[in-house]
């Protein structure tokens, strides 16, 4: 197996075209509709004519399965689950459980050994056979994808474990360790360890780090995860050299085909789901679009990756929504979950007859089908904000948010972190604040910002949700993007530790930002009084960090008790906004308008000063008000261009009710709008046909679908072009 430091140097050779255009992959020209059925149909013939009639073009086939019957029919399919190892899924899940259960009892490493473990030189030779044996019968028959594995994970989804302790693992670990930090000295005074010798270095565990954090707080020392997470890094590395290794043995036998993975979770500490890392080592993906995960897959893979999303139930106006809604995201197509509980056709009876639930799925797919061809097409056009994606980061706030959990940690299962992780909250706070004011984004990684990306790719803002881990080298290409006409908007605790979740004595950015600490610390919960609004209706702003001095910065705005939440510093051609508030709150908030709006307000008002403005503009025909919870987006492409405009709910909103978030109801009524397109002499709509002379357009909103408009000539304007920021307007 290659040395970790080659594997990063391949991965990052990968990374480097994340931003170009996707492989022409074969059948990816058009959208597609892929079922997804438990058990096996009554005559095949008729089932495939059956899937034919709602508008279906392909279906699952398990790995190992003949392909006849779709090919014989003429009709798509993809292979899927090749590697089973990837996940600890049906026969596998004793395995770990077992594991589970003897570590969470005894705490012993002894289970902490992955099965299989992916460094083990015995593995490879025998996964590579299977793997290419099994993929070899479809390689001349088209497949459309190959699935490496449904819902795959290190451990259970991206629940807590800290696999791997085998001592294949440990050797490379210390091999990658080496090409990290140089010397064993550095490494121990990184780590706060003692280490004799290389092969005597030992990650901890998490019982072991929460073990050094409880013994740290009360002293009034400093945090310092490093020896676990430079350990939960190299796993999440691990992971995507796996699934790249796979994605070369099946290329060896079918180029021609994408190979990538389903059911993938949110961005996590745990199970491998650093998504930077595992986007560089896919062709495609269907995403669990949780804590904004869609539209960090959608930033790093390269436009026109096929990105997919599932359908479950009979919800039809919300099916028909999240549709368009993917769509207008990128999405190449729908799998469809159809099981006993939730039939389309009635594989076992006689006829096969189709039931109420494809009737309605085929109205969706009818109305999809025919404007796929166009969106697809387009090329999309976003305003050059860039979001910073810190996986170190991501593992401090997992840190910070399970302490209260003591040795309960284990049972922080998936579904609780979907709901009660605070960084997941406030990222999600962040990119719904940008889209609705009318503007788009992108997520810039890690590894990203060291390279330059910030400069290289022409942005103009960048915002750090929460950044609180940073490399140095993040920090000084963030120091260099300000001083040549770049704007950075960050809220608390910004770079206070370093990538290695060590904790500093005071902010890396803090002089950018021109603040000073007297604390470093973590706080489960804003401290620093309220910024309340004119209007009573709109929830305050809540200041978060009581210790922030203003030295070369400007205070804009204080709470009643005089703490500065509103900081602006003017650093050569550009600047910063140090936003000291809580931003959690805004992706719940923004379910009941107006109670959100000083969250939009502010925003529109920092953003304008960097001459940031939607050129796409959606209020209310008869008030003139904007219309809350609105998503636009633009494209170029097919001899014009065009904007859709669309209402913007919360999909995950059943399951974040526990954390207190309302239902989508207030975003889920007709308005009758006037959109607005900056520039344009005709407006004509897409889907309805009717054509406007000027710049604006009466039309009604309705929740389910969207609003396309096509507009000429050159009428949405484009992003600002690559290259240097435009400098800024001073501070005042």
């Amino acid at each position: 197996m290659r040395r970790p430091v080659r594997t990063c140097l391949a991965l990052a050779a990968l990374a480097s075209v994340a931003f170009g255009q996707a492989k022409s992959w074969r059948g990816w020209d058009t959208y597609h509709v892929i079922m997804w059925s438990t058990g096996a149909p009554r005559d095949w013939g008729t089932w495939i004519n059956r899937l034919r009639e709602i508008g279906f073009t392909a279906e699952e086939l398990t790995a190992g399965r003949d392909a006849g019957p779709f090919t014989v029919n003429n009709f798509g399919f993809y292979v899927e689950n090749l590697v089973s190892e990837l996940a600890y899924l049906h026969s596998r899940k004793p395995l770990y459980d077992a594991d589970w259960q003897g570590y969470t009892t005894t705490r012993d490493k002894k289970y902490l050994v992955r099965n299989p473990c992916f460094h083990d030189p015995d593995y490879w030779p025998t996964a590579k056979s299977r793997v290419q044996s099994l993929v070899q019968p479809y390689a001349g028959r088209a497949p459309l994808l190959h699935d490496l594995r449904d819902e795959l994970s290190l451990g259970s989804f991206a629940s807590p474990m800290d696999y791997c302790f085998g001592p294949h693992t440990l050797s490379e670990f210390r091999d990658w360790l080496k090409s990290e930090y140089g010397t064993l000295e550095a490494l121990n005074a990184e780590w706060e360890t003692q280490f004799p010798s290389w092969d005597s270095v030992m990650p901890m565990t998490t019982y072991e780090v929460k073990d050094r954090e409880r013994a740290a707080l009360p002293a009034g020392k400093l945090e310092n995860y490093a020896p676990w997470s430079d350990h939960r890094a190299f796993m999440d590395l691990t992971f995507a050299r796996t699934l790249d290794r796979f994605r070369g043995y099946i290329r060896e036998i079918d180029d021609a085909t994408p190979v990538g993975v389903e059911g993938t979770q949110m961005p996590s500490t745990w199970g491998g789901y650093d998504l930077w890392r595992m986007s560089q080592a896919i062709d495609w993906v269907e995403a669990y679009d949780i804590a904004s995960s869609r539209e960090v897959f959608r930033s790093f893979l390269p436009e026109g990756t096929p990105i997919l999303c599932t359908l479950f139930g009979s919800d039809f106006p919300r099916l028909k929504q999240k549709v368009w809604w993917r769509l207008l995201h990128g999405d190449r197509g729908i799998l469809v979950w159809d099981d006993e509980e939730s039939r389309s056709v009635l594989k076992d009876q006689d006829g096969m007859p189709v039931t109420d639930r494809g009737r309605g799925l085929a109205e969706i797919i009818a109305g999809v089908k025919p404007v796929a061809p166009l969106l697809l097409g387009l090329k999309r056009v976003d305003d050059r904000i860039a979001v910073h994606y810190s996986q170190a980061s991501i593992r401090a706030h997992w840190m910070f948010d399970s302490r209260e959990d003591r040795d309960t940690w284990p049972r922080r299962f998936s579904s609780y972190e979907a709901t009660w992780s605070r960084i997941a909250r406030v990222r999600d706070s962040f990119v719904r604040v940008i889209e609705d004011l009318g503007l788009q984004y992108n997520f810039v990684s890690y590894e990203q910002l060291e390279d330059g990306e910030l400069l290289r790719g022409g942005y103009r803002v960048l915002l750090l949700p929460q950044s609180v881990a940073m490399s140095e080298k993040e920090c000084r290409a963030v120091e260099e993007f300000v001083r040549r006409g770049g704007t950075v908007i960050a809220d608390n605790m910004t770079a206070t530790m370093d990538a290695h979740c060590r904790r500093l004595p005071r902010g890396q950015l803090d002089g950018l930002f021109g603040i000073e600490r007297t604390s470093v610390g973590w706080s489960a919960a804003p401290l620093s009084g309220y910024l309340m609004h004119p209007d009573a209706a709109v929830d305050p702003l809540e200041g978060f960090e009581p210790e922030i001095r203003v030295t070369s910065g400007a205070a804009r705005e204080t709470t009643a008790t005089n703490v500065p939440v509103v900081i602006g510093n003017r650093v050569g051609m550009g600047r910063t906004m140090y936003l000291n508030l809580d931003m959690h709150q805004y992706g719940k908030l923004r379910l009941t308008p107006p109670k959100g709006q000083a969250y939009t307000e502010l925003f529109e008002r920092l953003l304008l000063e960097s001459r940031i403005e939607a050129p796409v503009k959606v209020v209310d025909a008869a008030g003139g008000k904007p219309v809350p919870g609105v998503e636009v987006w633009r494209y170029t492409g097919n001899g014009g261009q065009y904007a859709a405009v669309m209402r913007n709910p919360e999909f995950n909103v059943s399951s974040l009710a526990e954390a207190g978030y309302p239902d989508n109801a207030e975003l889920e009524k007709t308005v009758r709008v006037r959109i607005t397109v900056r520039g344009t002499k005709k407006l004509t709509d897409v889907r309805g046909g009717v054509s406007v002379s000027g710049n604006a357009i009466e039309m009604d909103l309705e929740p389910w679908s969207p609003v396309i408009l096509k507009t000429e000539p050159g009428a949405v304007e484009r992003g600002p072009k690559s290259g240097r920021p435009r400098p800024v307007g001073r501070e005042r």
